[in-house]
């Protein structure tokens, strides 16, 4: 898979942490800080170490951060 930065997100699938954080274009800790510090949310989890976030709810996010960013 190409390293893009900056992949589109389908409303309907469900992203791991690594696609999240590409997303944005953060790092994986980064995206991992967001959640425990209430920035995003949690995300589903699916199993132990498999948790999901939707992508209707990243675009969301990624709507709401842009907004936030702009006054």
């Amino acid at each position: 898979m190409p390293d893009n930065p900056s992949p589109s997100i389908d409303p309907a699938a469900m992203y791991r942490a690594r696609a999240c954080a590409r997303f944005y274009s953060i790092g994986l800790s980064t995206w991992w800080l967001w959640t425990k510090t209430g920035k995003a949310k949690p995300g589903i989890k699916l199993g132990p170490q498999t948790t999901v976030w939707e992508g209707a709810y990243l675009l969301e996010l990624k709507q709401k951060l842009i907004a936030e960013a702009q006054g």
